[in-house]
């Protein structure tokens, strides 16, 4: 099973949230996101949560970069 910290961005029914609040009794997530007409605040269970990709896998992009 997949753990999140306070803090972390989490995707979320396909929009990004951060993670604000752990249920440990419940195993639900308080997520925080921001829109144009506020803060957006969801409760949801770990298994509806995904890691941001770009977190999680390693990505070269030094390569472009030359020492002179």
């Amino acid at each position: 099973m997949t753990t999140f910290t306070v803090g972390e961005e989490v995707l979320y029914e396909d929009e990004r949230y951060v993670v604000s609040t752990i249920d440990s009794g419940g195993g639900r997530y308080r997520l925080l996101a921001t829109t144009p007409d506020g803060a957006r605040i969801v409760w949801a269970p770990a298994s509806t949560l995904a890691k941001i990709e770009r977190y999680t896998r390693s990505k070269d992009d030094t390569g472009r970069f030359t020492r002179g």
